[in-house]
């Protein structure tokens, strides 16, 4: 037997799948990664075995069946495929359409079957998981295509395309080549050459799967460094992070305003409700805030019930009117809280971005003593910086 025959190839390729369940598994059980879309996958890889290793071994089952066993495995594993990859991707499709593809070849090869072929008809099969894989693909793009380079999502796309349209051409082959019945799978196995294209695309697309997995950790790592746990605002070093980049585009002549937000009478809340009431305030706040901000304004938690808004390109004045909706978003915006409102207020204090401040500290200064005017005063409201005046005379904008 030569070396490297289609028989042996595909026995390497069905150990390449066995190998990439038990990652799938282990990701899934041991570390809770991805568990739908890793169940799936899991599933189609094992799947994908039996139609790899039967092929020598159809004496296995009985003769009336023919091919039938290996061919439903190869069809199922292909839509899991299909439907896991979705998953993986977070894409909100539903899976109506891996369920017409599957459900028609399936259907199409019980036609053939039926009408005295022997065994199911081939061309139904290699065409759905054609179609399957140019799905994969689909969804490998979209879902990538937000968080990752163009070139990277393409390169994790291109295996799952290469397959479909290597199927489609086979499909074609056997439709109008009658010497090409023979087919990796499903018969034949003098054809090494589609046995060691199908084994690279099983490689490639196993590295790609496990590769998105590895990046979305990645990313999701980095945005838990940079986040508050509670609140998922900004935590104190990502805010500071923000507010340079504000700074050092100040020097350049832009305009940017800060926010400074303290939770009015947040101790009593604590002391009254307990802390878990403190930390649904101070949900809620967060909540009401996003409610009023641009998609380019940025939300940081300096720490306790401190909060501080950076808006991009706006003015002082515009600062002060987002502020004012804030604090009145807020004040009519009671917290539900063991099926009582509990009154929220906040007093907020707003300047622009001060010049020659490269990390800021000027500019937090003097929010902060802005809000502890807005508080002097009585609370729930808003202290705006004069421009036209030094420092330390403000200008009190009172709700």
């Amino acid at each position: 037997m030569p070396p490297f025959d289609a028989q042996t190839l595909a026995l390497v390729t069905a150990a390449v799948n066995g190998f990439m369940a038990i990652v799938w598994l282990v990701l899934v059980r041991a570390f809770r990664i991805a568990p739908a879309a890793g169940s799936l996958l899991c599933a189609a890889y094992v799947l994908f075995i039996p139609s790899l290793l039967c092929l020598p071994c159809q004496s296995w089952w009985p003769s009336a069946l023919g091919v039938w066993p290996q061919s439903l495995c190869s069809l199922a594993a292909f839509a899991l495929m299909s439907l896991g990859v979705r998953r993986l991707m977070r894409l909100r499709q539903h899976w109506r359409d891996v369920a017409v593809i599957t459900g028609s070849a399936a259907l199409l090869m019980l036609a053939g079957d039926l009408a005295g072929e022997n065994g199911p008809s081939l061309p139904p099969l290699v065409l759905a998981s054609a179609l399957l894989s140019i799905c994969c693909a689909r969804d490998v793009l979209s879902g990538c295509r937000a968080v990752q380079p163009a070139w990277l999502t393409a390169l994790l796309a291109m295996p799952f395309l290469l397959t479909g349209l290597l199927l489609l051409a086979r499909t074609a082959s056997l439709l109008w080549v009658q010497e090409a019945r023979g087919f990796l799978m499903q018969g034949s196995l003098s054809q090494s050459t589609l046995a060691w294209l199908y084994l690279l695309m099983a490689l490639l697309i196993a590295l790609g799967l496990v590769s998105i997995v590895v990046m979305r950790l990645i990313a999701r790592i980095q945005y838990m460094t940079l986040r508050d746990p509670l609140t998922d605002a900004l935590n104190r070093r990502a805010l500071g992070t923000e507010l340079q980049t504000l700074q050092a585009q100040v020097e350049r002549g832009q305009l940017h305003s800060v926010v400074m937000i303290d939770v009015d009478h947040f101790k009593r809340i604590n002391d009254q409700f307990g802390h878990a009431a403190g930390d649904a305030a101070l949900l809620h706040l967060v909540a009401v805030l996003r409610a009023n901000m641009r998609e380019l304004d940025r939300l940081g938690r300096r720490g306790g019930e401190e909060f501080c808004l950076l808006l991009p390109h706006t003015s002082l004045d515009d600062a002060g009117r987002v502020a004012q909706r804030m604090c009145e978003a807020l004040r009519r915006q009671s917290l539900p809280w063991q099926g009582a409102p509990l009154a929220m207020t906040a007093s907020f204090g707003v300047v622009t971005c001060q010049p020659d401040d490269p990390q800021g500290d000027s500019t937090l200064a003097l929010a902060d003593w802005l809000v502890y005017r807005a508080k002097a005063a009585g609370r729930d409201r808003v202290c705006v910086a004069d421009p036209d005046a030094a420092l330390g005379r403000m200008l009190m904008a009172s709700t």
